[in-house]
């Protein structure tokens, strides 16, 4: 570095007017697993010590490639990764002075770059031979959406919190411009780094939940593996604004990060005096199905569960509600209030999804769908 980009004024003057600049050898960090008893041995013999849970060495901890021998990395005053630079990868667009200037200004311009290399080989697009240039995604915070303009694609990373936990990346979805609702598709393309993605879509006013299952999520999509895509569907009814958040899988190493890629878009709905009300309308998407199982079960409405039903799902669940004393319908309905819906996934061409149920004797019952001649009906329940 120090013959090569660090010799070149430029970089030198970009370098002091942007960054508070340092280093520290990976030795100090633990990097090199042969170098740690001999280090701890000297540092208990100077009496020195190097604090490696500061924020500070733990970001540095978390940016290291694998197998990279040095690293340059940029991060913000909070200690969050803006890019990463193995030494021995300097390669097009990033070699050379001007590519690790060109480095440096991507950073700052929150393009991720490092995270970038680790993304390039999927694709958003089924056709596609690769990603969307930078500039025409963005790395925001805010998405919104309207007719002239229902598609965006984000850029952003997301961290492993650990299990039992969840460190969401948060993105705000507005979409509010589309009065009358839609269909809102979110494609999402995890990076190639370890830790595997989970994406749970809310309404803006939910409080995100940071440890425990994902109570209150309206549709999800679990454990997206490295270089994997994973689709989150939700139609709504009017006009709102949504929160996606973005974690690591509770399985991933704690404290990894990875990338991910979002395309998110909507479907708006159709203005019609009237619709049909039939629970497995041909029309209804996965989600519209879901509800109306849920409300149905609820409410113990076995003229609108039973339509829905086929296969083993109908002998699991084909009983006769109307035989239920209506005593005991009030308190069973009562129990069956607090049942919620704790996490949706497309399967393939399956919908598939999980339900807490007070009265089950897992609290969990797991559904799954499939579309039958264009309807909708539940074939399995566990």
């Amino acid at each position: 570095m120090r013959a090569g980009v660090l010799s070149d004024d430029q970089i030198i003057e970009f370098l002091n007017e942007n960054f508070i600049n340092t280093w520290v050898p990976n030795s100090k960090l633990g990097r090199v697993p042969s170098l740690r008893d001999p280090i701890d041995k000297r540092r208990e013999r100077e009496g020195t010590t190097f604090d490696t849970t500061h924020a500070l060495a733990q970001a540095i901890m978390k940016g290291w490639k694998k197998k990279s021998p040095a690293d340059s990395l940029v991060l913000s005053t909070e200690f969050e990764l803006m890019g990463r630079l193995p030494v021995n990868e300097r390669i097009s667009p990033y070699n050379g002075a001007n590519g690790y200037l060109l480095f440096l200004t991507e950073a700052l311009d929150g393009k991720l770059p490092g995270f970038r290399e680790e993304t390039s080989k999927p694709s958003l697009e089924p056709d596609s031979g690769s990603f969307p240039e930078l500039d025409a995604v963005s790395k925001d915070l805010k998405v919104t959406l309207t007719s002239e303009k229902p598609k965006r694609e984000v850029l952003n990373i997301f961290r492993a919190p650990g299990r039992g936990f969840q460190d969401y990346t948060v993105i705000e979805i507005d979409t509010t411009a589309f009065k009358s609702g839609g269909l809102l598709t979110i494609d999402i393309l995890v990076g190639n780094a370890e830790p595997k993605g989970s994406f749970d879509l809310y309404d803006a006013d939910t409080e995100l939940p940071t440890e425990g299952m994902p109570h209150g999520a309206l549709a999800s999509a679990w454990d997206v593996p490295p270089g994997k895509r994973g689709t989150i569907k939700y139609r709504f009814d009017r006009g709102k604004i949504f929160k996606l958040g973005g974690t690591g899988n509770w399985f991933s190493q704690k404290g990894s990060v990875n990338a991910f890629w979002a395309k998110i878009s909507v479907e708006p709905n159709q203005e019609t005096a009237s619709r049909k009300v039939s629970p497995v309308r041909p029309e209804q998407s996965a989600e519209d199905a879901m509800n109306t199982f849920v409300k149905a079960f609820k409410d113990l409405d076995g003229e609108t569960i039973l339509p829905m039903l086929a296969g083993d799902a109908r002998e699991t669940l084909g009983g006769d509600f109307t035989d239920v004393p209506e005593d005991m319908r009030a308190q069973i309905s009562e129990m069956l209030s607090e049942m919620e819906i704790l996490s949706s996934e497309y399967v393939g061409d399956e919908f598939h999804f999980r339900l807490r149920v007070p009265m089950a004797p897992q609290q969990e019952v797991f559904v799954k769908m499939r579309k039958v001649e264009g309807s909708w009906f539940i074939y399995d329940v566990k």
